[in-house]
């Protein structure tokens, strides 16, 4: 593990650099709260700052976990409703799935769910579910759907939609998938 200075860890606090991410932990004497470098949270001041080596560390001096950052989960930090998603996303590849429906079924903002697939997976939940349901799409070709019938078994509200999502995820038509 990397030696940090106390000046590198109040920079890397300040910038909310990840990439320090597990050298140190970062606590508010103020709050009894310990974060990774990376959290959100509002920033404390400097004079309030204290840093530890490991999480074991923080937690006998008094600190309890940032709830925003969880970094007792690090680097394991899995949100609680992403099983919740994925299983439904995974249900549900015959139909577009909209943002009130995965808010309801999870109980986060919409944001959060965007911003955890961009950071995890360099697509939004709906181009996620988007690659789900063509992946869907094609497994009916193979076994022997025709591609006419493909868009509205897949969620796709037109065909010519339907037909470039699977040419840019493919590099085919999706009529030509036999010869491929």
């Amino acid at each position: 593990m990397k030696k940090v200075s106390y000046e590198e860890m109040v920079s890397a606090r300040v910038r909310r650099d990840a990439s320090y991410d597990g050298y140190f932990y970062v606590g508010v004497r103020t709050m009894k709260i310990f974060c990774l470098p990376s959290c959100k949270a509002r920033l404390s001041l400097e004079k309030n700052m204290v840093f530890f080596s490991t999480r074991e560390e923080a937690i006998v001096a008094g600190y309890r976990s940032c709830k925003r950052c969880k970094p007792d989960l690090f680097p394991n930090n899995v949100p609680n409703w992403l099983d919740k998603v994925l299983s439904y996303m995974k249900r549900n590849v015959s139909k577009r799935i909209d943002a009130k429906t995965l808010i309801r079924i999870t109980g986060v903002e919409i944001s959060t769910i965007r911003r955890h697939f961009k950071n995890h997976y360099q697509l939004t939940q709906m181009g996620f579910h988007r690659k789900l349901r063509l992946a869907y799409a094609k497994e009916l070709l193979g076994k022997g759907m025709s591609s006419k019938e493909l868009p509205s078994h897949c969620g796709f509200k037109s065909s010519s939609g339907f037909r470039t999502a699977f040419f840019k995820e493919f590099g085919h038509p999706p009529g030509e998938t036999h010869l491929v």
